[in-house]
């Protein structure tokens, strides 16, 4: 954990000292663009039939709830609108330099401690918009969260989480960004920290290995894992998102918020796509679920068993200001942050992108 956060500080160093490189010698870096472009509103920045473009974007791994921008590319809908969006497979950390210096045009990712204390040191990168909206769920039914063993905290109906106490957690941040607060959240309720639990740093199919063998006593199960997790009579889920924003998010970069409209005709393939594959109860839809596993790697049968995704088509930034806020609060006591005063929501998001689906003409 040491080492991997003084590689994010170099990193971000790194990142800080090409952004002032750019504000004083190639244009193009600078945060606002040649053209101007931060200070255009929404019907300012609409495409015309001539809008392509070439978008570079990382993301760590093709999850279902990434689906808006996975479906796009799977489907053909990007390529068909003029635009060739190309993914890379890369770690959030790692990626997040490469954002801030214009390598990658932005991110399919969850904002982190790393995206804040980049744009701390005036690097342009932006919130553009939310992938989804968590919604109340009955206890039971199988969600990407933190998860234990009934043996210690009992049913999912009502799961004793006092019992975790000195026990061992394990999450793909160690503790850190929206998994860190969810703990803390959960274990808030019980009257305890997570300063009362050992904190361990594991991710993806392992992190179920590990509960099952005993190596940690909870651990966060992410999707589609946590389909197989439901299958497991002995163990039940603790903690997951509250209703509302989540966190996984298009974020974009300065290379790619220079060039807004072409930033606007992403925005409206990612409504076309949802509108036609993500809508309802896409599960029960057999074209969906081919398109959704295709564009995840997963295969049909989890899709249809997976919990419900529920993808806004007109990709409202409502709540994101709020949810960052609370986000940096966190991450801020937790001592993760390079900085001592929040940032400011107009340093953070950028709802213009959204707002402009509402008035530009769509592009057939």
């Amino acid at each position: 954990m040491v080492k991997r956060k003084v590689r994010l500080l170099a990193y971000v160093l790194t990142a800080a000292v090409t952004s002032v490189a750019g504000l004083t010698g190639c244009n193009s870096q600078a945060g606002q663009g040649d053209d101007g472009a931060g200070g255009k509103s929404a019907g300012e920045i609409c495409p015309t039939a001539g809008t392509t473009g070439t978008i570079k974007i990382a993301m760590s791994s093709p999850i279902q709830v990434f689906a808006p921008v996975t479906v796009g590319i799977a489907s053909g809908a990007f390529k068909a609108a003029g635009l060739d969006v190309q993914i890379t497979r890369i770690p959030l950390a790692d990626a997040v330099p490469l954002v801030a210096q214009g390598q990658l045009d932005g991110q399919v990712t969850t904002w982190s401690a790393g995206h804040f204390n980049v744009v701390a040191t005036g690097v342009d990168m932006k919130f553009i918009a939310p992938l989804e909206r968590a919604q109340p769920t009955a206890p039971g039914t199988p969600m990407q969260g933190y998860w234990s063993r009934t043996e210690i905290v009992g049913s999912a109906e009502n799961p004793d989480l006092s019992k975790l106490k000195g026990k061992t957690v394990a999450s793909p941040s160690g503790g850190t960004g929206v998994g860190g607060k969810i703990l803390s959240d959960a274990l808030a309720k019980v009257g305890l920290g997570l300063g009362d639990v050992k904190l361990k740093t594991i991710a993806g199919a392992d992190a179920l290995a590990a509960l099952e063998n005993g190596a940690v006593d909870a651990a966060w199960i992410g999707s589609p894992t946590d389909v197989e997790a439901g299958k497991r009579p002995n163990l039940t889920q603790i903690a997951t998102y509250a209703p509302g924003v989540t966190g996984a998010s298009v974020i974009a970069g300065r290379s790619l918020l220079n060039r807004p409209e072409v930033l606007v005709r992403f925005f409206q393939v990612l409504q076309s796509v949802t509108q036609k594959y993500l809508s309802g109860d896409y599960r029960k839809n057999p074209e969906s679920v081919a398109v959704i596993a295709k564009a995840s790697q997963t295969p049909e049968d989890v899709i249809r068993q997976s919990a419900l995704i529920r993808f806004d088509p007109k990709f409202s930034m409502d709540g994101v200001g709020d949810f960052l806020r609370s986000l940096q609060d966190f991450t801020l006591k937790q001592g993760g942050l390079d900085y001592k005063d929040p940032l400011p929501a107009g340093k953070l998001m950028d709802t213009r992108f959204s707002e402009a689906l509402a008035v530009c003409r769509s592009i057939s």
